[in-house]
């Protein structure tokens, strides 16, 4: 396996960014989020998705290849997307056959009182909609360990 962990840039939408800055005025790319991605030789195999919030870092996305899985990989790609956020914690949404991987990834549980803005309406209509997720926070000096 020849393992390579990077932030995706892709030329290609930076062209297309481009394109419709100058086209549609009224268009603002996103810059408050970012995706970390884990590759074999050239193959994408995992990635991370987190959005800067106001309060916090939103991990919004996070998915890994199944074979790929067991392997310490999905640890090692949330710790180099995580390395640099030392500003504010990162908050996530994880189904219960999820947090186990979360927690030893440094998250704890996250009280519902201590969460508001759109994080919050969103997780209040998933849990009306009889979603079991479960909210988890991993502090800003929090190390994550493999």
């Amino acid at each position: 396996m020849e393992l390579t962990f990077e932030e995706y840039c892709d030329a290609d939408l930076s062209l297309i960014r481009d394109y419709y800055e100058t086209t549609f005025s009224h268009y603002v790319p996103d810059l408050a989020e970012r995706i970390f991605v884990v590759r074999d030789a050239n193959w994408l195999v995992g990635a991370v998705r987190l959005r800067d919030e106001q309060d916090y870092y939103h991990l919004c996305g996070f998915r890994l290849l199944p074979h790929y899985q067991s392997l310490g990989l999905g640890s090692r790609l949330l710790q180099h997307a995580c390395s640099d956020l030392v500003d504010k914690p990162v908050v996530c949404q994880a189904l219960p056959f999820e947090k186990p991987f979360y927690l030893k990834a440094g998250f704890a549980d996250l009280p519902l009182h201590e969460l508001d803005g759109p994080l919050f309406s969103l997780y209040d209509q998933q849990r009306e909609q009889g979603y079991q997720i479960e909210l988890l926070v991993r502090q800003a000096n929090t190390p994550v360990y493999n």
